[in-house]
Parts: structure tokens; C-alpha cells; sequence
């Protein structure tokens, strides 16, 4: 990274994906290596989930959806046990590839950005010692999520009973969908911040989302302004896929070989997007602590992270964070 630990506090937006894409167009191959090895398992798993709820569990789908005329028949019993027990494995295989991805992605970040050299080898060294934290911070953060959509799910339900489907309604469920789309990016944003902190500091669990939210305040909007337009993207690669890919022989007449080279392409740059993801989750987390004049000691960080690998470590004094050191004095400058 070519910015100095008091420049990166003034990086906002556009700094952000700039300092993340230069670190990793600097290390391609690294980053090449954990994405093949984790990140497109990552997205395998997602494009099989998709492609089985879209035609093996299409009547789950339907049931959700009471309005939906296309089929009225219902789910059996056994279909909705085999659906439980497939969303069961998905998350599991789901959690394990996420903790692989994010671990390597964020330890890799750690080492560019103290000019400690990295191979593949050391980011293998890394995993068994931090799957475990960043297992148990992602319970939590499954946790936060459900009740978030079991507010969402009960609040629409009853402006649904309530209001019924008249233009006034859809109004008021809009706006408040806008409001919950707002606190999604903000939530969003802790989570990510609290993935970072699991792996870079001595904390874990709920603990980790707390520090999330304490390192969001004063960068919350460009946070959840960075995860707007990576979960936008997100969502345009997944309209681009139905229209041209699951269903282009039908909107668009296209042959198999176009519909084929479409679906490599949507796969490639959702690749691409879910490595740069965690890779800017990492630069906000230390833009964030620039901001709040927490110094990151590169020497302690350095230190810390050589843990990660079983080599010799010397702890700090108790309360006091490996790499970070203590929060720095307000600056005399002007």
C-alpha cells in the first residue's frame, strides 16, 4: 500500500477500491491462488444453491410466495425435510469455504500491507489456527442477520394485513423497505469490520461486532456506500444471469454455446467481486483505525501474525491488543 498510516484516515470512497485493487493487481498471485482454491469453491457452492432452489425446490419457492398464480400445488411434508436438510449442508459448506476466504484474503492484506513477504504456503499455515474464531464470530453474525429478517419478514407481513395492496400502501412499504435496506448496509458494514477484527485482533464472537460497530462510527457511509455498490453489482450479475444465461433461449433466443460463454463470463466477475470484497473489507478496517487514531503497530502486527504461523511470540501486557498498541493522542497540527 503507497499511503502512510496518517494518510489512510482521509481515504474515503474512491481510495478505498483504489487501494484495493492496487494491492491486489500488486500480488497477483497470491491472490490468484486463494482464489482458485477458496473463492471459486465459494461460488460454486452459491451457483449450486441457486440452480437447485430455482428447479429442484421451485414449490418451497412458490409456497413462500401465496400470490404467486404460475402453480398452485404445495410442497409435501418429505420435500420440506429434504429442502431443510439441503439449506443445512449449503450453510455449513457455505460457513467453511467463507471462513477459508476471508482468513487467507485478510491475513494476505495484513502481510502486503506491512511489506511482509507471502506465499501460498503461509496462508495454509494460517487457517487451522483462525478457523475456529472466525467460525464462532460468523454464528453471531448469523444470528444478527436472522433477527434481522424476522423483524423485516413480521413487519412487512402485518403493513400487509394492515394497508392490503393499495397504492398507498406500496408507498408506505417502500419507504419503510428503503429503511430496511438502510440498516442491512449498516449491519453489513459491522459484519465485515467484525470479520477483520476476528482475524487481526485478540478478540472473537460478539465481542468482534461490538469493535465492529465502535471502528463504523465516522466511516459509516463510506462503508455502507462501498457495500451498496458491491452488493449492487452483486444483484446485476444475477439479473444478467437469468435473462442471458437460465433463460436466454427464451427471452433472447440464444443458442447454447452464447448462453455457456455468458454464464463463464457472470462467473468470472463474481469471482472477482467477492475477492475484492473482502479485500476492501480489510482496507476500511484500516481506514478505520486511522480515523480513530488506534496506531497499528507494523512491528507488533508483524508479530502477531507470525503466530498465525507457529512461530515464536512474545505477548503483550494484559488489556493490550498485539498489533494495535494503544490509541494515540489527539494531534497538536492544526
Amino acid at each position: 500500500m503507497d499511503r502512510t498510516e496518517e494518510d489512510m484516515k482521509f481515504v474515503g470512497f474512491i481510495g478505498i477500491f483504489n487501494q484495493s485493487f492496487k494491492t491486489i493487481f500488486s500480488s497477483k498471485k497470491i491472490f490468484t491462488q486463494i482464489t482458485l482454491s477458496f473463492i471459486l469453491p465459494l461460488a460454486i457452492i452459491f451457483i449450486i444453491q441457486f440452480e437447485l432452489t430455482q428447479h429442484v425446490f421451485w414449490k418451497i419457492n412458490n409456497n413462500s410466495l401465496p400470490y404467486d398464480t404460475h402453480d398452485s400445488r404445495e410442497a409435501t411434508a418429505i420435500e420440506w425435510l429434504y429442502y431443510a436438510l439441503f439449506t443445512f449442508v449449503y450453510y455449513i459448506f457455505l460457513t467453511l469455504f467463507s471462513v477459508l476466504s476471508t482468513a487467507s484474503v485478510i491475513f494476505t492484506v495484513a502481510c502486503i500491507y506491512i511489506n511482509r513477504e507471502v506465499v501460498f504456503s503461509d496462508v495454509l499455515k494460517v487457517i487451522p489456527n483462525a478457523w475456529k474464531r472466525l467460525c464462532i464470530t460468523f454464528i453471531f453474525i448469523y444470528i444478527a442477520l436472522f433477527i434481522y429478517n424476522v423483524i423485516v419478514s413480521v413487519v412487512m407481513a402485518i403493513l400487509r394485513a394492515i394497508l392490503g395492496f393499495t397504492s398507498a400502501s406500496l408507498i408506505v412499504m417502500s419507504v419503510i423497505l428503503m429503511l430496511f435496506v438502510f440498516v442491512f448496509l449498516y449491519l453489513s458494514l459491522v459484519c465485515q469490520l467484525a470479520s477483520v477484527v476476528t482475524v487481526l485482533e485478540n478478540i472473537y464472537g460478539f465481542n468482534t461486532l461490538k469493535k465492529g460497530k465502535d471502528l463504523a462510527n465516522g466511516k459509516k457511509l463510506v462503508g455502507m456506500g462501498i457495500a451498496f455498490v458491491l452488493y449492487g453489482f452483486l444483484v446485476g450479475l444475477v439479473v444478467v444471469y437469468l435473462l442471458f444465461v437460465e433463460y436466454g433461449d427464451e427471452v433472447f433466443k440464444w443458442a447454447l454455446i452464447w448462453r455457456v460463454m455468458m454464464g463463464i463470463l457472470c462467473g468470472v466477475l463474481f469471482l472477482v467481486v467477492l475477492l475484492v470484497f473482502i479485500v476492501n473489507q480489510t482496507v476500511l478496517y484500516l481506514v478505520c483505525k486511522s480515523y480513530h487514531r488506534e496506531a497499528i503497530d507494523k512491528v507488533g502486527l508483524s508479530t502477531f501474525l507470525s503466530a498465525y504461523m507457529g512461530e515464536t511470540v512474545v505477548y503483550p501486557r494484559s488489556g493490550e491488543e498485539i498489533q494495535l498498541g494503544r490509541p494515540q493522542p489527539p494531534s497538536n497540527q492544526v
